[in-house]
């Protein structure tokens, strides 16, 4: 729309133009013609009653005064006579007067120049004699076509950078809107492009921070609860108080190890603390029976990671921890439960909840066993490697755990058993 009113303007700009010049050539030319005509129409009065000698003197008029055509018109307003090449209309359209007697109008689509002087006999008037001389076109004005052209070019380019300026802030509000559909709160509007931009793309991250402040509060609430619940599964059972705690402790120092960033290492802690929360839905006789499970009871047990799936992924923002919750019973060799999954495809942060829950489970009393010792439980993570556990996981865990043991300072025998009071 833009460039077409910028072409029209630069056209009717040229026109208006050609159109002032065409007025004042039409004044100089039309003052000549007035007086070398009046001074043969005198002698025309007498014959303006026989048709051929005013026909005759109609040509030599118009060819004494160079003019494309002349026209007599009756003082009854009425054409009689006519004479020229030019065979247009008789009245000129859009005819304006410049001067006395001298108007300027258009004949075929070309501006024309027409002197009026009047016939005038002894007692009344005979008619008029209209002399018409096509006015040329400015040199110029043949390139007006390609100078509209191009100005239209021109606005089209401004108009188009300047649109993609002013509203390239709308392509960074729409990112930050669809990112909200995935509950993804974070991510902010460039406040950039027209002041109307920039006021929308404030409004927008204004809305977000109000939207993420709120998740944030309504995140927390259910993190603290699903905690909750984590806590009363293990107060069901002495024999697994505090085990979530270790088990993330254990997870902790082995993503810090790995060098995860702030944000996957708080998923992977919360994840480690939640790990068993479906045990919510196991039967308290089977969860706190003394002993080992028989199979069905065991059926039972193996439900938990997917209960635990269910709950965590219920939460908005935790199916990172519901994946935790569901993969750190999962086999490197695929023999594990509940998908029965293997190798890669065992989410990582899964892997290293599985070798820090077998090993706080290995290394406290269950029921159904004595605690090992650290050593022991180290050597049967070393043997299952590449089988139950990620074989490159598990060697990093032994290393850690190993190092940790040749860092801690050794108790002289004579203090282990002397405690000092």
């Amino acid at each position: 729309m833009t460039s077409f009113l910028v072409a029209m303007s630069v056209w009717w700009s040229g026109d208006w133009l050609a159109f002032q010049e065409a007025r004042e050539l039409a004044k100089v030319q039309g003052a000549h013609i007035q007086r070398a005509a009046l001074l043969q129409t005198n002698s025309m009065a007498k014959e303006t009653g026989q048709p051929i000698a005013l026909e005759k003197n109609l040509a030599e008029l118009g060819q004494s005064l160079h003019a494309d055509a002349v026209l007599f018109w009756s003082a009854q307003g009425e054409l009689t006579s006519r004479w020229g090449v030019s065979q247009g209309s008789p009245n000129l359209a859009t005819p304006r007067a410049i001067n006395s007697g001298i108007w300027i109008g258009k004949e075929s689509g070309s501006r024309c120049l027409e002197v009026r002087i009047p016939l005038q006999g002894r007692m009344t008037s005979l008619g008029e004699i209209r002399i018409r001389k096509i006015l040329p076109k400015p040199a110029w004005f043949n390139s007006l076509g390609r100078a509209t052209t191009l100005a239209a070019c021109i606005a089209f380019v401004v108009s188009w950078i300047w649109l993609r300026r002013s509203f390239r802030a709308i392509r960074s509000v729409f990112h930050s809107l669809e990112r909200v559909g995935r509950e993804d709160f974070c991510h902010r509007a460039a406040v950039e492009g027209s002041a109307e931009m920039k006021c929308l793309a404030k409004a927008t991250n204004q809305t977000l921070d109000s939207l993420m402040d709120s998740s944030v509060r309504v995140q927390k609430v259910y993190v603290e609860t699903a905690l909750a619940l984590a806590r009363t599964v293990e107060a069901k059972d002495r024999y697994t108080s505090g085990h979530s705690h270790r088990v993330a402790k254990y997870c902790v120092e082995m993503a810090e190890w790995m060098n995860f960033d702030t944000e996957r290492l708080e998923t992977l802690r919360l994840g480690a603390l939640l790990h068993d929360i479906g045990k919510v839905a196991v039967p308290d006789a089977v969860l706190c029976k003394q002993g080992a499970l028989d199979d069905e009871e065991f059926d039972l047990m193996r439900k938990h990671p997917n209960a635990g799936d269910r709950i965590l992924s219920a939460i908005p923002g935790l199916r990172d921890i519901s994946d935790i919750a569901r993969s750190h019973h999962e086999r490197w060799d695929g023999k594990g439960y509940p998908l029965g999954v293997s190798g890669d495809s065992i989410p990582l942060e899964g892997r290293i909840c599985c070798i820090a829950d077998a090993f706080d489970a290995l290394t406290t009393e269950r029921s159904y066993k004595p605690a090992f010792s650290i050593e022991k439980a180290l050597g049967i993570i070393e043997k299952d490697a590449g089988t139950h556990f990620d074989p490159e996981l598990a060697r990093l865990f032994v290393s850690l755990k190993r190092n940790q043991m040749a860092e801690r300072p050794q108790i002289p025998e004579a203090q282990k058993s002397d405690p000092v009071s």
